[in-house]
């Protein structure tokens, strides 16, 4: 059981189900089957749940995007910087698929115009 309410994803991990605040996910990421659900605070939570749903769930959100076959970030915590894209933080950058690549920096721009 997914949904998403407001600013709120319910989440069911080991039986319990958590209701977790958009703003505090980092990233969405696959997993063959699963999803790792990666929170700001370094806390990770796995869902049995694809990507494809989370990212149906998460169409009308703004602040998300897939950007490669494996992942979904929150545009709140990445960086833009030197034609890479990062997350706030951590030291790797995340690949984007050349399909998507036009995609993201529009979206990218558009973003930040929108956040300033």
């Amino acid at each position: 059981m997914q949904f998403v309410e407001k600013d709120n994803i319910a989440i069911k991990e080991k039986g319990n189900i958590e209701l977790i605040d958009l703003n505090s996910i980092v990233k969405f990421e696959s997993d063959k089957n699963y999803t790792n659900i990666c929170l700001n605070g370094g806390r990770m939570i796995i869902s049995s749940r694809t990507l494809n749903l989370f990212e149906k769930l998460l169409l009308d959100k703004k602040q998300f995007m897939r950007v490669n076959r494996s992942e979904i970030i929150n545009l709140n915590h990445t960086i833009f910087d030197n034609s890479e894209l990062q997350i706030a933080g951590k030291k790797h950058s995340i690949r984007i698929s050349r399909r998507r690549g036009l995609a993201v920096a529009k979206r990218i721009v558009n973003f930040s115009k929108m956040n300033q």
